[in-house]
């Protein structure tokens, strides 16, 4: 009997042992947690960092600074390169249009030259005055805004930065826009007009591709695909992208002064594009 008894007053203080051990202690239970207050307790303050850490901390915070420097920095140069690029293939001449009279002066007299008005330039290239007239304002607000930007983007310190890309490249594109509101014809004339390019040529094509096996040479100059006329590379390799592949597609070129109309399944062409700027 006394065993038994042993044993019982043994199980009893291990139950009150472990009862003691897994409940908390009321002096290291918060404030609001005694006073009944169902908040959640507020989270265990972090340890202090050790000498040698704060070192590495600080270390690692200035790499990502820098990372993050260059980063932006990349980007604003490749978004620079992309409109570099971009100008290049539409290579807008703000010059004013200077051209010869004729050669009639007595010998040993210089030769004269008129200035012509960016107006009287789009007339003689064949727009209608009227049209002119409104094409030129449109063309001097895009290029004021572009000044406007720049001085606004000089003062305030992100001139050539990202921001300053991309707003750019708005007043770009709206010299494109230009297009649904003129035509295509007057669109080309005011291309040449400029000084941009207005035709893609091909440079070459490669061996086996859709372009050798249907008939496109070097130097042909791509005027329309699928019905649509063709002023820049990019609109070319939009337009390949569109609709089903493999269908044959219209391509119409200019070779020798001579326009022919090719068939090639859409898709990629195979070819090494430059462009030119030819008189419409």
């Amino acid at each position: 009997m006394l065993r038994y008894y042993l044993i019982l007053l043994a199980v009893l203080g291990l139950g009150i042992l472990l009862g003691y051990t897994l409940l908390p202690d009321p002096a290291r239970l918060p404030a609001t947690v005694a006073s009944g207050d169902s908040r959640p307790p507020p989270a265990a303050a972090r340890a202090p960092l050790q000498p040698g850490e704060a070192e590495t901390l600080a270390a690692l915070h200035r790499q990502l600074q820098q990372a993050r420097q260059a980063r932006e920095q990349l980007a604003g140069q490749l978004e620079a390169l992309a409109l570099r690029l971009e100008e290049l293939e539409t290579g807008r001449d703000s010059a004013a249009v200077i051209t010869a009279e004729a050669d009639s002066r007595e010998p040993g007299q210089e030769r004269a030259t008129t200035l012509r008005t960016s107006v009287q330039s789009l007339i003689d290239a064949g727009i209608p005055a009227e049209q002119a007239a409104w094409l030129q304002g449109r063309l001097d607000e895009i290029d004021l805004q572009q000044l406007y930007l720049r001085d606004r983007a000089a003062r305030e310190g992100w001139l050539n930065k990202p921001r300053y890309h991309k707003e750019r490249r708005q007043y770009l594109n709206a010299v494109t826009d230009l297009r649904s509101d003129i035509g295509d014809d007057a669109y080309d004339r005011m291309l040449y007009t400029l000084g941009r390019s207005n035709r893609v040529v091909i440079r070459d094509t490669m061996v086996n591709s859709p372009a050798e096996q249907y008939g496109l040479e070097a130097g042909d100059s791509i005027i329309e695909y699928d019905g649509q006329r063709i002023f820049t590379s990019n609109e070319l390799n939009t337009l390949v992208t569109q609709g089903d592949a493999g269908i044959m597609t219209l391509v119409r070129i200019q070779r020798d002064g001579e326009v022919h109309d090719l068939y090639l399944p859409r898709g990629p062409l195979g070819i090494r594009m430059s462009t030119a700027r030819v008189s419409p």
